[in-house]
């Protein structure tokens, strides 16, 4: 007959103990992972705000300097150059090597900024009168387009498959762009909207990651590995500021809805709506981006309740965890380094927002 082993209360509490010690431990490696990001995530942000301060002084023969330096030097995530640093790093690069590439791609998302304010006749960037507002529409038309003869001049010291990299990230972009101004809701498909945002938002950190790893000496695989992270987290964070302009409080819930432009939670709670609720959500639209309408806030608080009952805030919170999974899974191969840890922790930063 078997024996059967119990455990004593000493052993058992022992055990207990063991494994309260055990989950402290793997609670305190996270943190020191998140803290050593935050800090490696500062610090590089620094160094890249330095370098554009830099950059920009140099120009000061110009006559558009002033409207180059109030856009170029604006507070912003920096986002881009940090991702194709952190490339650089992760297949073992040097990032004082790639600075310069990474400064190209943080201008030529500038320059997307301050045209994106006049085509939607946005007031405010950042917290500060857009340029076009601050100076003239033919500044910030002429100070965009000098931010990408910037850009290039920068990338061009990486060698023609750099350059023509960026240059058709940037041809993506604009087509995104306008798609993004003339999708329609009656008729637009979830698939037609991610193209969209493939080009309007992704292609920038597509090409950011794939240039950064190419330029810090890795293999074509390696490069290819880091462009699928750079699609993927640049689509889940075009859903995420999607999610996050409806769910702002105030007058910043107006900004899509009233500029008419399509986002997925507004697709979804379309496609799942019956034929009135459709003609209901086409009307309050309508309403909304009409300027004379003294009842914008209560239609938009309407078109908020009919998303909400659709279940399509949740939808989208599915779809940037999916998009999030891929991208750490596309970095999977890659050697396993302080800076790989890095990417998983930037898509990580971009869960659980709203």
């Amino acid at each position: 007959m078997p024996t059967t082993t119990f455990l004593s209360r000493a052993s058992f509490n022992g055990f207990k103990m063991q494994r309260r010690s055990k989950l402290k431990q793997e609670y305190a490696f996270k943190s020191d992972q998140k803290a050593a990001f935050k800090s490696y995530l500062s610090k590089t942000k620094s160094i890249i705000e330095s370098e554009l301060a830099k950059l920009v002084s140099r120009l000061s023969e110009l006559n558009l300097h002033p409207q180059i330096e109030y856009a170029v030097l604006s507070k912003g995530k920096r986002l881009r150059p940090l991702l194709v640093i952190l490339s650089a790093e992760s297949v073992g690069g040097n990032r004082n090597k790639v600075m310069s590439l990474a400064l190209a791609f943080e201008l030529m998302h500038t320059a997307t900024l301050v045209h994106d304010d006049i085509i939607d006749q946005d007031e405010m960037r950042r917290g500060r009168p857009a340029l076009h507002k601050k100076w003239s529409v033919n500044d910030a038309i002429l100070t965009g387009d000098a931010l990408i003869a910037l850009s290039v001049d920068l990338a061009s010291e990486y060698g023609e498959t750099i350059l023509k990299t960026v240059a058709q990230s940037a041809l993506e972009l604009c087509d995104g762009e306008h798609m993004d101004i003339t999708l329609p809701l009656i008729g637009t498909t979830e698939e037609a909207y991610f193209r969209e945002i493939r080009g309007k938002s992704a292609s920038l950190f597509k090409a950011a990651a794939y240039c950064g790893a190419l330029a810090g000496g890795g293999s074509p695989s390696e490069a290819r590995c880091l462009a699928a992270f750079g699609e993927n987290f640049g689509i889940a964070y075009q859903l995420r500021d999607d999610l996050l302009d409806l769910t702002h409080k105030g007058n910043m819930i107006l900004k899509d809805l009233k500029n008419g432009r399509i986002t997925l939670p507004l697709i979804h709670s379309y496609a799942a709506s019956s034929s009135d609720e459709k003609k209901e959500i086409e009307r309050k639209l309508r309403s909304l981006m009409d300027e004379n309408c003294a009842m914008n806030n209560e239609t938009a608080e309407n078109i908020l309740q009919i998303i909400y009952r659709k279940g399509s805030l949740d939808y989208c919170e599915k779809k940037i965890d999916q998009h999030l999974h891929q991208a750490v899974s596309s970095i999977a191969l890659l050697k396993d380094t302080e800076y790989k840890n890095y990417l998983s922790n930037m898509a990580e930063s971009l869960k659980f927002k709203t």
